[in-house]
């Protein structure tokens, strides 16, 4: 078997290293294919992407260092029977063993002419014999043109003359399975920065604000700029909240500091404008000695049978109550709902039940601060 040379050993390394460098996934092709050269000597390298089953079959390929040859073979191998003319990836599907082979390993020379269309097509890049790897593309998501719906990669290096040496061979074998690897690598490290921007994006719609213990800010969501804009006076300083928050958020930091007992449940900041409400609710962080905020803005309920519903009672007890409000005396919400007075005084009867209130009014004041339209 053929060894290779100390210098060969460190150049592979060198190589290796660059395969797991910080890379996005659409410009890793040709990161690849611009290193190739260190290792083998070739006048053509190329890198494609194929689905070896279903539809459609678009392969897709980069070259290196003439791009004009990358558009050639999609061009030529676009129809599913042309590519698999290629030996070595007609011996790829039927085996998946995507180790190093070249076309001189299957065709002599004159075999090679005689597959007259396979062979012109080489001989129009001036090109005559190529080595080849293949191995499995992992799924990614969001994966740009040349990666999408494709499922194998082959890797070439084409040369002019039929002289592969078994050291090409060794060498091609050797980076096969770092290649598998470093692709497998950042198509998991591309589906996470997905997903980070994603819930970038989503922390952007959401009020939330991070602070040191002494009140200054360090980082806050777009959102949660807007509210505040919105609801309160901005302090003349640079991150620093607002005066009125600043003192409620001392306040609750304080009680949590002193206490040495456990402390009363942390009531939110509720701030009113123009009828909304918001809400700022806090989480103190003692081992990172954080606070976080989440801000959030309340449209108030509309007194409606709908809301009144939501708040435990029947279809009927909301109706009655929704005209009490209405200052509708017993005998008006009859007349109104198609009911008896003693009816209409059960369902009142149910509703001080179920608010745990005992007049008109109290039932009333109840479902206005549970709605959100007043607080109290």
């Amino acid at each position: 078997m053929k060894s290779l040379s100390q210098n060969d050993l460190q150049t592979i390394l060198l190589f290796v290293r660059s395969l797991y460098a910080p890379c996005s996934i659409d410009k890793f092709p040709i990161q690849i294919l611009t290193a190739l050269p260190e290792l083998v000597g070739a006048e053509t390298f190329a890198i494609g992407s194929f689905k070896i089953r279903g539809t459609p079959f678009l392969p897709r390929f980069y070259a290196f260092p003439d791009p004009e040859v990358g558009m050639a073979a999609e061009s030529f191998t676009s129809q599913r029977q042309k590519f698999f003319t290629h030996p070595v990836a007609k011996r790829y599907v039927k085996t998946l063993d995507g180790q190093a082979l070249a076309i001189s390993d299957f065709f002599s020379e004159s075999e090679f002419q005689r597959r007259e269309a396979f062979y012109a097509f080489f001989q129009s890049l001036g090109l005559k014999d190529q080595m080849a790897i293949h191995f499995e593309l992992p799924s990614i998501g969001n994966a740009d043109q040349f990666h999408q719906g494709q499922d194998h990669l082959v890797l070439t290096i084409n040369r002019d003359r039929r002289n592969f040496t078994e050291r090409d061979r060794l060498i091609l074998n050797l980076i096969r399975p770092q290649l598998e690897q470093a692709y497998q690598n950042i198509a998991a490290f591309t589906q996470v920065q997905e997903q980070l921007s994603q819930l970038n994006q989503a922390t952007e719609q959401v009020g939330l604000i991070a602070l040191f213990l002494d009140g200054k800010v360090e980082w806050i969501s777009q959102k949660a700029g807007e509210l505040l804009h919105k609801y309160c006076p901005l302090s003349k300083l640079p991150n620093l909240l607002p005066e009125i928050l600043q003192r409620w958020i001392n306040h609750q930091i304080s009680l949590l500091k002193q206490s040495t007992e456990i402390p009363s449940p942390m009531s939110p900041l509720y701030l009113e404008y123009n009828g909304t409400q918001l809400t700022v609710r806090l989480n103190y962080h003692a081992a990172l000695e954080r606070v976080y905020l989440l801000l959030e803005e309340i449209q108030p309920h509309v007194f409606s049978v709908k809301y009144l519903e939501m708040l435990g009672l029947t279809k009927r007890e909301a109706e009655v109550l929704f005209w009490v409000a209405r200052d509708r005396s017993t005998h008006e919400i009859s007349k109104q709902l198609g009911m008896s007075d003693r009816t209409v005084k059960k369902h009142l009867e149910n509703i001080y039940k179920k608010f745990d209130v005992q007049s008109r009014l109290g039932g009333v004041m109840y479902a206005l601060q549970k709605l959100g339209i007043i607080n109290l």
